[in-house]
């Protein structure tokens, strides 16, 4: 007696008799395309590797200021531009430290000149400090010496 072959996943897959989505790898309703899913996986983890690099990087800040840096920037703030600085310092500080001053994300400015030493005053702004991010390699020279002497004169008693 020759009984009928039994049918296989394989044979039932490969059958027209078998619905079209139920032929796709996985549990019913899986319908998802490996290489999708790869390329997906691989995005997240590229997209990963960017994040944590980035944020590495802002970590670090910039490198601290040289003696050579600090002496360049002093002369520049020995003929800085105060009108330069009041520009400069709406463009890149008002938003932390507040159009008065008065600190909000960055710190008071009211008494600067007493708290720093312009050539701390300079680093600082070149550095960066805490949440401040540098600005030496962002600013020129001149408008880092401008907007210490801006801040100096108008937040300070100088």
């Amino acid at each position: 007696m020759n009984f009928p072959r039994r049918s296989t996943p394989t044979d039932l897959a490969q059958s027209s008799q078998v619905p079209r989505d139920s032929r796709r790898c996985g549990p019913p309703g899986n319908i998802a395309n490996p290489r999708l899913v790869g390329s997906v996986a691989q995005f997240f983890a590229a997209a990963g590797i960017v994040l944590v690099v980035a944020v590495g990087l802002a970590a670090c800040g910039a490198a601290d200021a040289t003696e050579a840096d600090l002496d360049r920037l002093e002369l520049a703030f020995a003929s800085a531009d105060v009108a330069l600085g009041s520009e400069v310092f709406g463009d890149s500080c008002s938003v932390c430290h507040g159009s008065d001053g008065s600190g909000g994300v960055g710190a008071a400015l009211d008494g600067v000149d007493e708290r720093l030493s312009v050539r701390s005053h300079l680093s600082v702004v070149w550095t960066g400090r805490g949440s401040m991010p540098p600005f030496g390699g962002i600013l020129a020279d001149a408008e880092i010496a401008a907007v210490v002497a801006y801040q100096r004169s108008t937040f300070g008693d100088e």
